[in-house]
C-alpha cells in the first residue's frame, strides 16, 4: 500500500527569489534560446500576463536551495515546470509524468524539458490544455 500523499504548501514569507507581483513562474533546468524564449511569450500572451511586469522565469542551476518556499511569492498562482519534478523543489504532490494539480495557493503544472517540448506537437497542445484549465479555474474564482 502507498502512503498518503502530503501537499506543502509554501508559507508566506520574506522571498529572496521571486520579485512580488510576477504571479506565473517557469522553471527550468537550463537557460532558454531565443526560440524558446518565444514559445514562452507566446505561452504569458496566452495566460494574460507580460514577460516584464507577471512573468518570473528560474533556472534551478542558478538557485542556491531547491524548494518550492523559496520559489514561490505570495502574488504567485502558477508554476509551469519545464521537466523539473515537484519531488525536485520539495512539493510532495502526486505527479511524476506531465499534469496539472490545482492547489490551494496555487496551481503547479509539469511538462517535458523546453528543448523536447518544442519538437513534440502532442505535448505542446496537451500543455495548451492545461493553461486553459487554468485560466477556467483562475476567471471562475475571480470572476
Amino acid at each position: 500500500m502507498l502512503p498518503y500523499t502530503t501537499y506543502t504548501i509554501p508559507e508566506a514569507s520574506v522571498n529572496k527569489t521571486s520579485p512580488d507581483g510576477k504571479w506565473l513562474l517557469f522553471i527550468t533546468d537550463t537557460e532558454f534560446s531565443s526560440p524558446q524564449l518565444d514559445l514562452l511569450q507566446k505561452m504569458g500572451t496566452a495566460l494574460k500576463a507580460g514577460m516584464e511586469n507577471d512573468i518570473q522565469i528560474l533556472v534551478t542551476s542558478q538557485l542556491e536551495e531547491l524548494s518550492i518556499s523559496n520559489l514561490m511569492n505570495p502574488s504567485s498562482r502558477l508554476l509551469i515546470s519545464f521537466g523539473i519534478l515537484p519531488k525536485n523543489i520539495n512539493l510532495w504532490i502526486d505527479l511524476a509524468s506531465p499534469g496539472i494539480r490545482f492547489l490551494e495557493a496555487f496551481t503547479f503544472i509539469l511538462t517535458l524539458p523546453i528543448a523536447e517540448l518544442e519538437k513534440n506537437a502532442t505535448a505542446k497542445k496537451e500543455l495548451w490544455k492545461y493553461m486553459q484549465m487554468f485560466m477556467e479555474m483562475n476567471s471562475a474564482q475571480h470572476g
